[in-house]
């Protein structure tokens, strides 16, 4: 019973939270115990059916990276990909194309977040499964893999050269963005949403967070998604 709470949490986490409005993202994190009871409210809302689809969506169970803490202090992948712009709730899509934009393959993240095909989606955006099924079912020439941990294990992953997919939350919505890079204070990202942009004179990131604020926006209050992040890689 208690799994089956935690994994109804989830589910209406990603059905009440939304990326459509991006004004919704401004507030500060901390606001997760406030959020988690109106979650509580909307969970006993839910038809079976909705909650029968979400569960059968949500997640692939998220491993313990394994940190051998070897990553430098500092670290940028370049040179990467521009993101796209969002237009509405499309951040998975976005999430997705950049990573194929990455391994060289063309792709626009509204235009495939928007296709019939995209998996996992709900009325404001996409559970987590969906890069799973996406670039292991459908395309079948790509990985993806689930993993949670700390700031360090983060950093460690992206050193590795490859950009990591994160699942952010500041106590009013849910944002998919891929961390690039990092120093002692920040992490850098290319996010699609534009408000959140707040570096321009660099090519290789849009977006500079200091690791603090980061760390309590990636600390999702649900326990199968705390601190994760999904690593795609060319087989």
């Amino acid at each position: 019973m208690k799994s089956m709470l935690k994994a109804l949490l989830v589910v209406v986490t990603l059905s009440w939270v939304t990326a459509v409005s991006a004004q919704n993202q401004e507030g500060q994190p901390g606001n997760e115990g406030n959020s988690l009871s109106k979650l509580m409210v909307m969970l006993g809302k839910m038809t079976d059916e909705q909650k029968a689809y979400a569960r059968a969506n949500w997640l692939v169970a998220p491993e313990a990276y394994v940190n051998r803490k070897d990553h430098p202090a500092s670290y940028v992948i370049s040179p990467n990909p521009a993101p796209d712009t969002q237009t509405s709730c499309e951040c998975s899509g976005c999430s997705s194309a950049y990573l194929l934009r990455f391994y060289g393959e063309s792709a626009n993240g509204v235009e495939m977040f928007n296709q019939p095909s995209f998996p996992c989606k709900h009325s404001e955006g996409a559970y987590p499964r969906c890069f799973k099924v996406l670039f292991e079912e459908q395309m079948g020439n790509y990985t993806a893999e689930y993993y949670t941990g700390d700031t360090d294990d983060l950093k460690n992953a992206v050193s590795k050269g490859t950009p990591a997919i994160v699942l952010l939350f500041n106590g009013k919505t849910l944002h998919y963005v891929p961390v690039v890079g990092y120093d002692g204070n920040h992490f850098y990202i290319q996010d699609s949403v534009d408000e959140y942009r707040n570096v321009y004179e660099n090519d290789n990131f849009n977006r500079s967070v200091e690791i603090a604020v980061f760390d309590k926006m990636w600390n999702i209050p649900i326990e199968s998604c705390q601190r994760l992040f999904v690593i795609v890689r060319k087989k």
